[in-house]
């Protein structure tokens, strides 16, 4: 079969190049995939949002109304049954003023039947105008607050979804990468790529999306007043609007870039105090509080300064935009003046009814502007995610031969392996029969722990083999084969739930009477028996409600319930004091008792009972047999374990 290789200085883990272009385009089509998946969502939203901006321009309308009564009545001029003109206005001849002069009357027909219906009685009938235009204001008032809560309660989760679905496609990738990724990485960069990033992004989508839905449909409706009562002035919008997204397109790309620079040293400060909380033994142990907080604050500096260039393209964009809208709106009055006054082809109250959506078409203009940066601040969070879902899985999870059962030999063959350019291991060859027990010692570095990771695919030989009961490790389903084995490591885990769930977590799905009976065989059930809650103790964050050699137990009873055909234990009692060694030594060789095991071990005292000891140095196997073997030969493993217990 082809030889897996993973190179860590490969281009495909190696950082990712910022590009704005590409992470727009990325981030786009992202949108578009949450649009297609969730279209009933979008589909209801953009309903809303046409409705919400139907009865928020809709009253604007009135105006027209409105103002030719009252330019009527300050004229002192009678107003005749269905006419409805001011004397400031020439009457129209054509179909627009045809149309307009039909709506005034069918709106005074409306308003004096609505009076009636009610039973007001005004001294002055134009009231029946100013009430009309009111009851209509109050309903579009009503409707139109519930087309907004549907708006936003929809639009926002809409946004949250986009966000949530990232997560979990982050969590998904994470647990599908290789180890070796995890070494390469630090920990509070990768925090801040799922929180910090990912919050940026929710922040911006929430902010952007009932936006986006509703004010381009508000200016369409301006527009479409515009278009009804001037259509004259439609020219100039023409003309307005790429104006304004000149600013909008240059300064955009902008902010995406400093926005990717300002999250990647929030990314840096969130690692800084990472290191800080996390080592807070040693950093007050060795004085090094002032150290560090020179390291977190210089980050900090650095994230200001960059935020402060990604605020400055986002205000230079707003200033510009506002600067071509009002030369605009300049424009506008301009000519609105001139149809007016100069060739009287525009009514006075027609021109009063698009003042209004002329005016606030700047804030429309203005929340899609917020909204265009906002989401290039998004792309901008988006590239540090991308460098995590466009790194490569771990080959180990593609496919392979289902595995129903594992006897439980084992063959090291010639097996290379290296992390960079120096071998770690350098030709390991060992057979290893179904039950045996066989410990790794030798030197730090030596290729113990290697071995042990190759022994649990988390990496794969660059030359030669790990079989399994005769079959090559990579040609196997690594579910199935990990289903059949167990770790015990020198640092114990715990999550942070009950002590019941801790231990059936190597057997998902494990009876509460298979938990006891494998606490029982870790030498911990009656610990927990004397805890007021029992096995529903809280184990703490990392087990921090338990000691050492409690954890220990526990994770010892967690690879017990699992019934492993394959054990490793990584230096499982070196962190323990003598008392609590003991006792975890027994439960680990109960655990032990009839499956294959390996072991690194640290006190040799623990491993003289293996069946097989190899010596490891340098990569390579420089002795292997039982205790007694290994002592009458003289070698180094009789001057390790004289040392020891001299």
């Amino acid at each position: 079969m082809p030889r897996v290789t993973e190179n860590p200085d490969s281009p495909a883990s190696a950082p990712r190049a910022a590009d704005p272009r590409a992470s727009v385009k990325a981030l786009l089509r992202r949108l578009w995939a949450a649009i297609v998946r969730y279209r009933t969502m979008v589909l209801a939203m953009i309903g809303f949002g046409f409705l919400e901006a139907a009865f928020t321009k809709l009253p604007f309308v009135l105006v027209k109304p409105l103002m030719a009564e009252m330019g009527a009545a300050s004229s002192k001029e009678s107003i005749l049954p269905n006419v409805w003109l001011s004397p400031l206005q020439p009457k129209g001849e054509g179909f627009f003023d045809r149309l307009l002069n039909d709506f005034n009357e069918v709106f005074r027909s409306f308003a004096n039947g609505m009076a009636d219906w009610f039973g007001f009685h005004f001294a002055h009938p134009g009231m029946n105008i100013v009430v009309a235009c009111a009851v209509i204001a109050i309903v579009c008032g009503v409707l139109g607050s519930v087309t907004i809560y549907f708006v936003q309660t929809i639009s926002r989760f809409f946004a949250v979804r986009i966000v949530a679905d990232l997560r979990s496609e982050l969590a998904r990738h994470f647990l599908a990468l290789p180890i070796r990724f995890f070494g390469r990485q630090r920990m509070g960069e990768m925090i801040s790529r799922v929180t910090n990033d990912t919050q940026v992004m929710q922040r911006s989508f929430e902010l952007a999306s009932d936006n986006i839905v509703v004010d381009p449909m508000m200016i369409v409706w301006n527009i479409a007043i515009l278009a009804w009562f001037v259509p004259q002035a439609i020219w100039v919008l023409l003309v307005m609007v790429p104006v304004m997204a000149i600013p909008l397109y240059r300064q955009g790309r902008k902010v995406s870039k400093r926005s990717t620079k300002s999250l990647k040293a929030m990314g840096e400060t969130t690692e800084s105090l990472n290191q800080i909380l996390s080592g807070m033994r040693t950093v007050k142990a060795f004085q090094l509080e002032e150290q560090r907080l020179r390291e977190f604050e210089a980050n900090t500096a650095t994230f200001l300064e960059r935020t402060k260039k990604m605020l400055r393209a986002k205000g230079r964009s707003m200033a510009q935009t506002f600067v071509s809208y009002q030369a605009g709106f300049a424009v506008l009055l301009v000519m609105l003046g001139y149809v007016v006054l100069v060739e009287g082809t525009v009514k006075f109250d027609d021109v009063a009814v698009v003042i209004v959506p002329l005016a606030t078409t700047y804030q429309h203009v203005k929340r899609l502007t917020r909204s265009y940066h906002v989401i290039m601040e998004s792309a901008g969070a988006l590239e540090g995610i991308l460098t995590i879902l466009e790194t490569d899985t771990d080959e180990a999870n593609r496919g392979g031969r289902p595995l129903a059962t594992v006897r439980g030999d084992v063959e090291l063959r010639d097996v290379v392996f290296a992390y960079g350019d120096e071998p770690v291991l350098r030709g390991i060859s060992l057979r290893v029969k179904a039950g045996q027990t066989v410990a790794f010692v030798g030197p730090s570095g030596g290729g113990k722990s290697t071995t042990m990771d190759l022994l649990l695919r988390f990496h794969d030989p660059l030359s030669g083999a790990v079989l399994i009961d005769g079959v090559d490790l990579r040609e196997i389903k690594l579910a199935d084969f990990r289903a059949h084995t167990a770790v015990v490591s020198q640092q114990a885990f715990l999550f942070n739930t009950t002590i019941r769930e801790n231990i059936a977590c190597g057997k998902p799905g494990a009876t509460q009477a298979e938990v006891e009976a494998a606490a029982k065989a870790a030498n911990i059930h009656d610990f927990i028996l004397s805890q007021p809650l029992g096995y529903d103790t809280l184990a703490g964050e990392r087990g921090c409600n338990l000691s050492g050699g409690q954890m220990q137990r526990i994770t010892i009873a967690r690879a017990i319930v699992r019934d492993p055909a394959i054990l490793c234990l990584d230096e499982a009692t070196s962190a323990l004091d003598s008392e609590n060694e003991e006792v975890v030594q027994k439960a680990l060789d109960n655990l032990r008792k009839g499956r294959t095991s390996f072991v690194i071990a640290h006190r040799l005292s623990t491993i003289v009972d293996a069946d097989l000891i190899v010596v490891l140095s340098e990569g390579r196997v420089i002795e292997a047999g039982s205790h007694d073997e290994l002592v009458s030969r003289g070698g180094v493993y009789k001057r390790m374990y004289e040392l020891q217990v001299s």
